[in-house]
């Protein structure tokens, strides 16, 4: 009974395990993350001027 609570245990630390690193690497995608430039600007760089 007791090899069952110690594996249950060893079980429940890799899947903490797991899911913490999970987090990091989403979490180092997220602080990479670069928003798109807005609209407007876009709009300006590619409209020419008619002069």
């Amino acid at each position: 009974m007791n090899s069952v609570l110690t594996r249950i245990v060893e079980l429940i630390g890799w899947i903490i395990l797991g899911f913490s690193v999970l987090l990091l690497i989403v979490a180092h995608h997220i602080d990479n993350y670069q928003p798109p430039e807005p609209a407007t600007a876009t709009l300006q760089k590619t409209i020419t001027p008619s002069t």
